[in-house]
């Protein structure tokens, strides 16, 4: 792989990424349809919601554009050494871990100050729901899937790889 193809590579990722933070945030900006009198921030939020899926169609389409634009023209020769497909399985599986991770650390942060503030003698009148409860397993169950896909991306990769070609003696 060369370095605009690394760089097309993680353009592609920020737009699935753009896409799902866009797609969590549809059901909220839906919710100002029900509202009587503030259009103008229907507007607003529709454009917000319409540019970043056009940003998103962008970086889907044209990534070696944007490669080609945000690296350096190289005075030296390039390198011709090139990542194999194992390495490139195994970086990807890291930066998915990464990516898990950020979405669980703020998650991690609310429910761990939310469980210290309601421990205090003045908060008894609150009580833990359902949806609280099951915020907290999924955020306990993200933190645990970024763990493994950044501290364990070897395994997985070789789990892949066996499924993907058969006996691991050929693969590792």
């Amino acid at each position: 792989m060369s370095r605009e193809d690394l760089i097309a590579v993680g353009a592609r990722i920020f737009a699935v990424f753009l896409l799902v933070t866009v797609a969590r945030s549809f059901p909220s900006a839906t919710a100002l349809l029900d509202q009587p009198d503030p259009k103008p921030s229907l507007v607003l939020v529709g454009t917000v919601l319409a540019s970043s899926i056009a940003v998103c169609a962008f970086l889907w389409f044209f990534p070696l554009t944007i490669a080609r634009k945000l690296l350096p023209v190289m005075s030296e020769p390039r390198s011709e050494t090139a990542l194999s497909g194992s390495l490139a399985l195994s970086v990807g599986l890291t930066l998915l871990g990464v990516w898990v991770l950020a979405y669980a650390l703020p998650d991690a942060i609310y429910w761990t100050t939310l469980f210290l503030l309601t421990r205090r003698a003045d908060a008894m009148y609150f009580t833990w729901g359902p949806e609280q409860i099951a915020g907290i397993v999924t955020t306990l169950a993200e933190l645990l899937l970024a763990a493994w896909l950044i501290f364990g991306s070897s395994g997985i990769k070789r789990l892949i790889l066996r499924y993907r070609r058969g006996a691991l003696e050929d693969v590792i």
